[in-house]
């Protein structure tokens, strides 16, 4: 049993718990919690190391075998390792740190989402398990966005990321990753309603910070806006429960059809 915060695999867990530069630097992320690493078994992901303790294990001794069939190593800690680890108020015992996924797009996209600027973790972990849910193919991510494999977006996307492929992404790229497609820019009050654009047509949708906006660069290449009518003296929606709303439309149009 691990029982030293000072261990290399623990030193290890915790960088990647707290720093964007290391886990990108690995290619890893972290996973807390029985349901995260239920569907890391559901969805087959390869696994390079698991921390767990003894109580947890004599409560789910099936989950950490089948996280050990995944490959990976296995390591019993303390509760105070698990502690010292977590990013969590209470531990929930299990901890898996997967690679990063390398999820193939569809060379023809139908649907897409731009986050540009959003910095929140737990609104973009929403935004992804909506995008995910309704069938995004693709996330393309502007710099300025939260890193999506941060573990408070990790919680809230509910293993979107094991399926939802996540792309970093430069204005002047995107014209041309995403020709083909109608560009939407999602706003407060501009453009034309939600529910009176015609989404069978390959669309992307753009959302930007609640607070700023989009930024100018992306604003500039996009003509087409989409709000959401609301009644008088409401400023904007959540953007996380904003676009969530467009893309169920996009959806009901989509099935309708």
């Amino acid at each position: 049993m691990i029982t030293s915060t000072s261990n290399r695999r623990v030193k290890w867990v915790r960088a990647l718990q707290a720093h964007r530069r290391d886990r990108w630097k690995e290619r890893c992320y972290l996973l807390e919690g029985s349901r995260l690493a239920l569907e890391v078994i559901h969805a087959g992901i390869p696994v390079e190391l698991v921390f767990h303790t003894e109580r947890f294990k004599a409560k789910e001794a099936g989950l950490v075998n089948g996280l050990a069939r995944l490959g990976g190593e296995i390591q019993t800690v303390s509760e105070l390792v698990m502690a010292a680890c977590s990013n969590t108020e209470s531990p929930s015992g299990i901890m898996v740190v997967v690679p990063f996924p390398e999820l193939e797009i569809p060379e023809k996209l139908t649907l897409s989402l731009v986050v540009d600027g959003m910095a929140d973790p737990g609104n973009l972990g929403t935004l992804l398990r909506t995008a995910w849910a309704v069938g995004v193919e693709a996330v393309f991510l502007t710099e300025g966005c939260v890193d999506p494999f941060n573990p408070k977006v990790v919680r809230a996307a509910s293993g979107a990321h094991f399926y939802l492929p996540l792309l970093p992404i430069d204005y002047y790229e995107i014209e041309e990753r995403l020709r083909g497609l109608e560009l939407w820019l999602a706003e407060s009050r501009a453009g034309i309603a939600y529910n009176e654009v015609d989404w069978l047509r390959p669309s992307a949708l753009i959302i930007g910070s609640e607070v700023h906006g989009v930024r100018d660069e992306l604003g500039s290449l996009v003509q087409r806006r989409v709000h959401i009518p609301m009644k008088d003296g409401v400023e904007s929606l959540n953007a996380a429960i904003a676009a969530s709303v467009i893309l169920f439309e996009i959806v009901r149009q989509r099935e309708a059809k």
